[in-house]
């Protein structure tokens, strides 16, 4: 009985772990934008120095962005400062990121 528990415990840890990993490293900091993280499967659609628009299928102007991607940001420091309509604002160590999630498109800006 003893073996049998202690199989799932480390059977459930494993799956955890190796759904953490996966979702943690599907983000990259992008050095543009205070090392604010990007999903690395949003294709880039256009942008310059303080603006990025990306394709990403995961993004609705509904539901905003993902659990997923919420917890992502904020592990990496950011903080919720405010939200209106489909922007919200992010801000880490003084500088401010816009994220603005419409219907498969995320547009990222710096101020």
């Amino acid at each position: 009985m003893k073996s049998k528990i202690s199989l799932a415990i480390l059977t459930t840890i494993l799956i955890g772990g190796i759904l953490f990993f996966t979702t943690y490293f599907a983000y990259e900091e992008s050095d543009e934008f205070y090392n604010f993280p990007i999903p690395k499967n949003a294709q880039l659609l256009s942008g310059n120095e303080n603006v990025a628009i990306y394709n990403w299928s995961k993004a609705t102007e509904e539901n905003g962005i993902p659990f997923v991607y919420e917890i992502i940001i904020k592990s990496k420091g950011w903080r919720n400062v405010g939200r209106e309509g489909a922007s919200t604002y992010y801000e880490k160590e003084g500088h401010i990121i816009d994220l603005i999630s419409q219907t498969d498109e995320l547009t990222i800006i710096a101020k």
